[in-house]
């Protein structure tokens, strides 16, 4: 089973916002702030089976701001859609009143929160008081009726977070926590050599019994108590030690070395985390094979905390590798940087309320895929999480741009802005990728002009066309402008080709060349004239001739 798609409205940062196809495994990046831990809630409100009822029950504070506030009435809803049970009847049974959709089975189970039918609130007109949490009821519903309450549902299609700011070593150190306890309840020890242990630590604990240091504890335990209770509290007390089977699994630690000395506690922070999700990792595997249902969707959020950045790649890479049911929110550029495009959810405020964008499958073709995939390091990453994205050619203009806005006196990191060098000339992954029809971010691109005045001509990439030699800055700009501006588009071709028909003048510049470049930095495309370290010579000649003296 896994999870295709969510609504959330009226909650937290979101008014109304979508994420379909919700993507499996899934990484949701975003800036502070965006909602990356209220999606994780919202998705607990319908799935999770250990968020208690009164967590469920909202708070003024948990209403968008921009809709309703709770003392006028309100509703809030989180919908989601469940998939690929198809081969799965306990699935079948356990959501059969939940089920919209056959071939493929989708199942839909909504949260909804709203006032009580008995006030006779009508959404959208001010009630007769102000309303308060008492006022309002959640309930579960599967499909489309309110009245169809599915509330045990959440057993089966379950959701376990693991928060942020997790004690990981203090977890593994208590059986009641420990997820090696529940993962050796999933895969126990023989009968028979249970059985055996039991009798051998009997044996231990009747000889420990016997012991006169055990039993003066007892004894003065029994005085104490019968000193300082009297008579009316009539206690027979013993010493005791336990010894059933589920004892047993409980006292089975985790040692981080082969002689059993070392306990997890003696371990890195790091390590403890990688070791607890391991074990959590693998309990939950063994769940989904068991035959008697659930199919636990794991959250996890920054996992990246205490883990050294190769370890975070490498980790990760191998998890998001696997097909799995896992959900990440992250911070970490190193996490975001191994994770394959299908699987990014980026969270954006706009206008007060946040919204989802993922990258729709179709959209690149396998190559740019792979393109983006194999340069997309941790350095490029960071357009991930950027506000405002520079696209520049290579290593010079990562140099020169950020130290020309400097001397500008504009703080680039102040502002969000990341500068991120495609190592070439081909934008158009990027683009796809940043552009509206996938992630959505504010990019502009900066590329050199490259005159040319061969007659030769070259097929353009971002248009399967033979173009000519001659302006390929202005041919890359007009094929960024069919990604993002469909009008400027049509302008700049029928002019374009015209023009780099023309014979290069004396003066080096095509009649009609300077309106092209203005009207592609309109649509964010900024074309240079040659290249950015000609183009620049006439503004800091002076600045090169001493620091090439200087490096020279």
């Amino acid at each position: 089973m896994q999870l295709r798609k969510i609504r959330i409205r009226n909650f937290r940062n979101f008014a109304d916002m979508t994420i379909e196809p919700f993507p499996t495994p899934a990484v949701v990046v975003g800036e502070n702030g965006v909602g990356k831990s209220n999606l994780l809630h919202a998705l607990r409100l319908v799935l999770d089976p250990d968020l208690s009822d009164r967590r469920r029950q909202l708070q003024p504070d948990d209403i968008h701001d921009g809709s309703a506030p709770l003392a006028e009435g309100t509703e809030v809803s989180v919908e989601v859609e469940l998939s690929d049970f198809d081969t799965d009847p306990d699935a079948q049974s356990e959501l059969d009143g939940a089920i919209v959709a056959t071939g493929p089975l989708v199942a839909r189970l909504t949260y909804l929160f709203r006032p009580r039918k008995s006030l006779g609130v009508v959404l959208g007109t001010a009630p007769a008081r102000k309303l308060t949490p008492d006022d309002y009821n959640w309930t579960i519903f599967g499909a489309n009726d309110p009245s169809n309450a599915m509330l045990s549902a959440k057993r089966y299609a379950a959701l376990s977070v693991l928060p942020a700011l997790r004690n990981a070593e203090d977890d593994l150190g208590r059986a009641d926590r420990s997820p090696l306890t529940r993962l050796l309840r999933e895969l126990p020890p023989a009968e028979d050599n249970v059985d055996r242990a039991l009798a051998q630590m009997q044996a231990a604990r009747d000889e420990l019994s016997r012991d006169p240091n055990v039993r003066a504890v007892r004894r003065m335990l029994r005085e104490r108590v019968k000193t300082m209770a009297g008579p009316q509290l009539d206690l027979v007390m013993s010493l005791a030690f336990a010894g059933r089977s589920e004892d047993l699994l409980r006292t089975v630690r985790l040692f981080v070395d082969p002689f059993g000395t070392r306990g997890v506690e003696r371990t890195s922070t790091g390590a403890a985390n990688v070791i607890y999700l391991a074990l959590l990792l693998e309990r939950l595997r063994l769940r989904r094979q068991a035959g008697d249902g659930e199919d636990t969707l794991l959250a996890v959020e920054e996992p990246e905390a205490h883990l050294h950045p190769s370890l975070q790649r490498h980790v990760f890479a191998h998890l998001l590798g696997e097909p799995n049911r896992l959900v990440l929110t992250t911070h970490s550029p190193h996490i975001a940087a191994v994770t394959p495009i299908s699987s990014m959810v980026l969270l954006a405020e706009s206008a007060g309320n946040t919204r989802a964008r993922i990258v729709p499958p179709g959209l690149l073709t396998p190559e740019q895929t792979a393109d983006l995939q194999r340069y997309l390091n941790v350095t490029r990453a960071e357009i991930l999480f950027a506000r405002y994205v520079i696209l520049v050619e290579g290593a010079a203009e990562n140099y020169l741009v950020p130290a020309l806005a400097a001397a500008a006196g504009f703080d680039l990191d102040g502002h969000g802005v990341v500068v991120a060098g495609v190592d070439g000339t081909d934008f158009a992954p990027y683009a796809q990728l940043l552009g509206p029809n996938a992630l959505d971010r504010p990019f502009v691109v900066l590329t050199d002009g490259d005159i040319a005045t061969s007659d030769t001509a070259k097929r353009d990439r971002t248009k399967g066309v033979i173009v000519s030699a001659a302006e390929p800055g202005l041919w890359r700009a007009q094929g960024l402008l069919q990604i993002q501006d469909a009008e400027a588009y049509e302008y700049f071709a029928d002019r374009l080709q015209g023009m780099a028909e023309l014979e290069l003048p004396d003066s080096g510049t095509r009649l009609g060349r300077d309106d092209l470049v203005v009207e592609a930095s309109n649509a964010g495309v900024y074309v240079g004239r040659h290249t950015l370290e000609v183009d620049i010579a006439p503004l800091l000649a002076d600045e090169m001739v001493t620091a090439f003296n200087e490096l020279a």
